[in-house]
């Protein structure tokens, strides 16, 4: 799939959309100094090219009781085709797994969990993550304090 051709427009739209996902078109159009059918035409054509894959609200985990946030580096016994799929079958179906990243280096995985605290953490390494066939080992960070976050894509 080709990357789209995107002009000047299109990234101003990209960035205020990133910012606030939810502006009126009409706010959206005077922001990027178009009247709002083209705007809207734009925006459309960015949803079905898939450069917009989806709308979400972003929550305050703390909030929701999710106050502790642990990146764990995972290594497999064997790197094969079969042991990559079979491990990220098992975090896609795991809720406190927000982000799994298949890696090269000195781990093969990376993940970001968020859990209510240290004991349902310690629970998902010994329950979840030790239990999986083909695991060898593990590394967690727990977070601390979280010093950025962004979801917005640098657009120059």
């Amino acid at each position: 799939m080709s990357q789209p051709e995107l002009d000047t427009i299109d990234r101003r739209i990209l960035e205020v959309l990133q910012r606030d996902g939810r502006i009126p078109n009409t706010e959206l159009a005077d922001e990027v100094g178009l009247t709002p059918a083209p705007t809207l035409r734009r925006v459309r054509r960015l949803e079905e090219e898939g450069v917009i894959r989806r709308y979400v609200a972003l929550l305050d985990p703390k909030k929701v009781g999710r106050d502790l946030t642990v990146f764990v580096n995972v290594s497999l016994d064997k790197q094969t085709k079969p042991g990559f799929q079979t491990f990220a079958e098992h975090m896609i179906r795991r809720p406190e797994v927000l982000e799994c990243y298949l890696c090269l280096g000195e781990s093969d995985f990376l993940l970001k969990v968020c859990v209510p605290d240290l004991d349902a953490y310690q629970r998902f390494l010994v329950d979840v993550l030790a239990a999986i066939p083909g695991v060898r080992n593990t590394n967690s960070t727990i977070i601390v304090k979280q010093e950025k976050s962004t979801t917005s894509l640098p657009l120059e």
